[in-house]
């Protein structure tokens, strides 16, 4: 049952990520289709400016450029759109945005003849925003389809061993025979000596026994793997709110992107946790480790909340790995474990 509704909850946030990609690459489309239809004229920068407002994320930097233009044979002064979302909170970064932008510079523009206030530069396109979202759409597409028709991992009744042949197998064929095998309780120093050489190379086969998660240990720390998905599942919800702020100043429809994008990755990890995965625990300690030096970057101007963050951070990468050693005790980092050039597995 729990499965069901893991992989139900993994499908649901799938086909929406998907929408919401479709939605902005159709709307990325309508307006790369609208600019193809206005004008392209020269104009000269009046006025540049930045303005400074204070919101609840703080104080907020609002670039502002003037460009005065021709059309029809009237002067007009309108507002050029830099971006979609232009203001920040970071004035260096609204700085360099307008850095190209200076008082009587001319200036390609794209102008709608039947709104004049409507100015973009003439660098402006959107086949970038198009050409990303139809590619997440359609990998988000893809992964909704595969969560509806992943097969059902089915009980293995223990089997006597059996004398295998020396021919070289595939290797699914191996990772078969090495679960069945270590299902039937043959020891794993006798399953990677019966299965070497007969189609993977030593680390591949060695990685497969490594990953096996044994129903008994699985069972004992059954309640450390909750804990874990519980602190995964926080981290998915927080992703998400920080998506739909962060997006939010890049636009209406951005925020729902990035806000999925966030809550993507601790979902499928929770997907991985539960059910015994090795890939998940191997994949948190990495993402988690190539985080680290970022979360030092606001020492300098807030190390005590740096503090807390990498302190947290530390703590949730020490209990993941602490967790993975007590299902998959054969790994070391993030492969088998390996001493003197021979692999040892214990049990």
């Amino acid at each position: 049952m729990k499965i069901l509704l893991l992989r139900a909850v993994l499908f649901v946030v799938l086909f929406f990520f998907a929408f919401i990609c479709l939605l902005a690459a159709l709307d990325a489309h309508k307006k790369g289709e609208q600019v193809k239809t206005w004008w392209k004229l020269n104009a000269t920068v009046a006025t540049v400016s930045i303005a400074e407002e204070l919101r609840n994320k703080g104080m907020t930097y609002c670039p502002s450029v003037n460009v005065t233009f021709e059309l029809n044979g009237q002067q007009h002064t309108s507002p050029l759109e830099v971006s979609s979302s232009p203001c920040g909170t970071s004035l260096e970064s609204v700085e360099r945005s307008i850095a190209t932008f200076r008082q009587g510079k001319v200036i390609g523009i794209l102008v709608d003849p039947a709104k004049p206030d409507s100015v973009k530069p003439g660098t402006f396109s959107l086949d970038g925003v198009f050409y990303f979202c139809i590619i997440m759409g359609a990998l988000a597409a893809v992964g909704a389809v595969a969560v509806l028709r992943w097969p059902r991992s089915k009980p293995v009744r223990p089997t006597p061993e059996k004398h295998l042949s020396p021919v070289a197998m595939s290797k699914k064929e191996i990772q078969q025979s090495v679960r069945k095998l270590l299902d039937a309780g043959t020891a794993k120093s006798q399953v990677f000596a019966q299965l070497s050489g007969q189609g993977v190379k030593d680390s591949q086969l060695a990685y497969f026994i490594a990953s096996y998660a044994d129903p008994v240990r699985c069972d004992e720390h059954d309640r450390k793997v909750n804990i874990l998905i519980t602190i995964m599942l926080v981290q998915a919800l927080l992703g998400l709110i920080a998506g739909l702020e962060g997006g939010g100043q890049i636009g209406s429809t951005a925020k729902w992107v990035v806000a999925v994008s966030s809550l993507l990755i601790p979902l499928l990890l929770v997907w991985g946790f539960y059910n015994h995965r090795a890939g998940a625990y191997n994949a948190y300690i990495l993402l988690a480790l190539a985080q680290l030096p970022k979360s030092l970057a606001g020492f300098a101007s807030d190390p005590a909340t740096t503090t807390g963050v990498m302190a947290i951070s530390i703590a949730l990468l020490a209990f993941v790995w602490y967790v993975r050693g007590k299902i998959f005790p054969d790994f070391a980092f993030v492969g088998p474990r390996k001493v003197n050039g021979k692999y040892l597995f214990t049990g």
